[in-house]
């Protein structure tokens, strides 16, 4: 839930989280310190275990003095100019991971690989972009790829509310069947868009149908002169990791215990594009 909080000097979006038992600052403009105290009474009140916020990278020395470290950067974020991702932890054991060097591992496996080529220039499977009455086949794909989801996915009703604000759809058909999809959330404030909710049924893994369905949305993205975009990938997931790495986008950094999502709280690697 986005609520807006106004002090002397500053004004602050928060994303009031009770889900992932976050608070994130997903803008601001002013003094951001300024902003801190009701900040951290929202955290507290509702119990929080991390703060994020998406700084400019003029005020990381300011919330470094407050305890907040860095853990990525969001290029293009800010109208075309980076956001430092800044965490302050309220809870050790959401701070605590044992998978940091294995993540690490994945990414350098990456690296390691050679660029994917497609063997066609088109899906063999039909893609679209999606509508409303697209909404109850969605929310019946997402249950089937994910035990648990960081926003209301699983609920037609929430795909429908995004669709006709500013969340833009692809999918991938077999027939009459959706078998994947992923979405653009767009920002037109602040000129990005985030690459998400990208899911693939088992059973049609191996198509590239992913990164076909990011290619979609990136020239749909360019042609509403939105050119940065940036996505959140599982640190577990090879696949959804490579998909991005050959498709152009740049490893921006690791957000630790970032949100629930698959089998339970996980670590999120940043991956960045220009358009």
């Amino acid at each position: 839930m986005l609520k807006s909080i106004k002090s002397s000097g500053v004004t602050a979006v928060l994303d009031h989280d009770g889900f992932n038992k976050r608070i994130r600052v997903v803008r601001y403009d002013g003094a951001i310190e300024k902003a801190l105290p009701d900040i951290l009474a929202a955290a507290k009140e509702e119990n929080a275990e991390k703060i994020i916020v998406y700084a400019k990278q003029h005020d990381e020395p300011i919330l470094a003095k407050q305890l907040f470290a860095p853990e990525g950067y969001l290029k293009g974020y800010y109208l075309g100019y980076s956001a430092c991702v800044m965490v302050r932890y309220l809870s050790e054991s959401r701070r605590q991971t044992d998978s940091y060097t294995e993540e690490q591992e994945i990414i350098e496996a990456i690296y390691r690989t050679a660029p994917r080529l497609r063997n066609d220039s088109t899906p063999v499977f039909t893609m679209r972009k999606a509508e409303t009455n697209d909404m109850y086949q969605l929310s019946m794909l997402y249950k089937k790829v994910f035990r648990t989801y960081p926003t209301p996915v699983f609920d037609p009703a929430y795909i429908e509310k995004t669709m006709n604000a500013n969340t833009v759809y692809y999918i991938m058909l077999d027939h009459d069947r959706l078998i994947s999809s992923a979405s653009a959330e767009i920002n037109p404030e602040l000129g990005h868009a985030e690459i998400t909710d990208c899911a693939v049924l088992p059973e049609y893994r191996g198509h590239s149908l992913t990164s076909f369905l990011i290619e979609a949305l990136e020239k749909e993205m360019a042609g509403k002169d939105i050119f940065h975009v940036f996505s959140l990938a599982r640190a577990s997931s090879f696949g959804m990791n490579a998909v991005l790495y050959h498709s152009g986008y740049q490893y921006g950094g690791r957000l630790i215990n970032n949100c629930f999502i698959a089998e339970g709280l996980e670590n999120m690697n940043i991956w960045c594009k220009q358009l």
